[in-house]
């Protein structure tokens, strides 16, 4: 497996882990300044905005994913796949699923790789 693959598949297990603890310390050397997050309902978030609902929200309560498809562009790669997470929702707490495909396009930097856009179009129910 090549370095850029082996790098990528760890960058989105620290994602995911970041996001279950609902720690913006760790999720945020992850995404980049620009970034745009489109929820599966539709909700759009800049990269501050993205944090400060993770937080709100106490985190992710699981996030399931098999073995995502990568594919490299020179400096740009796209991370997609089945995903299946459990939220809480913020009006009242309750915890829903939400299953669905997510893509995730990151942009190599001198950093590291870093999250530009992510976003999950849920199955039809």
């Amino acid at each position: 497996m090549n370095a850029d693959i082996q790098a990528l598949l760890a960058l989105e297990n620290e994602r995911q882990q970041a996001l279950v603890a609902g720690d913006r310390r760790r999720l945020a050397p992850l995404l980049a300044d620009d970034l745009l997050h489109i929820h599966s309902t539709g909700m759009a978030h800049s990269k501050d905005a993205f944090l400060e609902h993770v937080v709100k929200m106490g985190g992710f309560v699981a996030i399931e994913r098999p073995t995502p498809e990568i594919r490299l562009l020179g400096n740009i790669a796209i991370i997609s796949g089945e995903t299946c997470n459990v939220v809480r929702l913020l009006s009242d707490g309750t915890e829903q699923v939400r299953h669905g495909y997510s893509t995730l396009v990151l942009r190599r930097t001198p950093q590291g790789w870093q999250i530009v856009l992510s976003q999950m179009t849920p199955f039809a129910a």
